[in-house]
């Protein structure tokens, strides 16, 4: 098990620092470097410099000294907030598939979308032709229908669209990202939050006409995110989102092979887990909103602790992975999927819990 998950961690510990939960300790100078294990005592008198390292990134070095300077809070006693969890179903292509996730334990779906120009509308399908072809894949009126009937179970639908500048708003309304969000008003009135996803999957999409069309639309239940580094997010979003809330600014980050490029969670920067570890400083300072990782499959139990119990991950797609990536289905290999994280969080109830209807990522 990691040391996030025995322990706070630096980051914890920064975190508390930040809060004020350390609040009325003396924690100025002390020169030797604390252990996320450090017994209590020596904690408290440390000072938030000692849980910076050789090799961390400037942001995770400003963020202690940031939280160092704020004004302490008298300590509140009470239960811990616990950090809700999106276990998130891939690729949930079919109809079947959203019962599959649901079955499984699944609080949230991801759903592959492409745009037609002919007919004008939007399908559920995951290889998007650049140009014509005809259309596969469930109609997205057909899907919402289903997604709608099991609304009591689904706490987020991430709606990862492969082609958000493909069709024109006036010409093409219907297949358009401004179409895409008429749509998905139904999700959002069953009381569904929506992530629109934009992994840039053809350049210039980031910040594109599609994306475009979201600017200052967003209603509570709807949020964005952007596959790229903590910095790149921030710089897209700086330049091209005006219109986006900053709790509404979500960051994502992985592979379809987790293992690749994971890291160690302590590198400067680029490896999967440093990354989100930083974007979750980042979203816990109020700089964004929420951050999710992608993705893990029935195998991949050590990459899940590490992206909850040390990135602190909002949410983990998870379902069939790496080489063998296929539609969502109600086989066991899916199934232990999403076990991985239900369990963890189980295993970790007093520090986390599944999210529900209730909770709220982007207000």
């Amino acid at each position: 098990m990691s040391g996030g998950a025995r322990g706070f961690g630096r980051r914890g510990i920064l975190a508390l620092v930040a809060a004020g939960a350390l609040a009325g300790i003396g924690i100025v100078g002390v020169n030797a470097a604390v252990g996320p294990d450090a017994p209590a005592d020596q904690i408290a008198s440390a000072e938030p410099s000692a849980y910076t390292e050789e090799g961390d990134s400037p942001e995770l070095r400003a963020f202690a000294k940031d939280a160092a300077a704020q004004s302490p809070r008298p300590f509140e006693a009470g239960t811990p907030k616990k950090q809700p969890v999106y276990a998130i179903a891939h690729r949930v292509g079919t109809l079947d598939g959203i019962d599959a996730a649901i079955k499984h334990g699944a609080n949230a779906i991801e759903v592959d979308l492409c745009g037609w120009a002919k007919p004008d509308e939007w399908r559920v399908f995951h290889d998007c032709p650049d140009k014509g072809g005809h259309p596969e894949g469930p109609t997205l009126d057909s899907w919402i229908d289903r997604a709608v009937a099991r609304s009591d179970k689904l706490s987020m639908i991430w709606l990862d669209i492969k082609d958000p500048d493909y069709c024109a708003e006036k010409e093409n309304r219907a297949c358009s990202v401004a179409g895409l969000h008429d749509k998905a008003q139904r999700l959002t009135k069953a009381g569904i939050q929506v992530l629109y996803g934009f992994y840039g999957y053809h350049s210039g999409e980031k910040g594109g006409r599609g994306w475009q069309s979201l600017q200052g639309k967003l209603g509570p239940l709807e949020g964005i995110t952007v596959t790229d580094t903590l910095g790149g997010a921030k710089d897209l979003y700086a330049k091209h989102g005006n219109g986006i809330p900053v709790p509404k600014r979500a960051v994502d980050y992985g592979d379809s092979d987790i293992s690749k490029g994971f890291g160690t969670c302590d590198e400067a920067s680029r490896s999967t887990c440093t990354e989100l570890k930083y974007a979750g400083i980042s979203r816990d300072r109020g700089k964004i909103g929420a951050t999710f990782s992608w993705t893990t499959d029935y195998e991949d139990a050590q990459y899940v602790d590490k992206l909850l119990g040390v990135a602190k991950v909002d949410g983990i797609i998870a379902g069939w992975a790496k080489d063998r990536v296929t539609e969502y289905n109600d086989g066991k290999e899916c199934a232990k999927s999403i076990a991985l994280i239900t369990d963890w969080v189980s295993k970790h109830s007093g520090t986390h819990r599944m999210a529900t209807k209730d909770d709220r990522l982007f207000t």
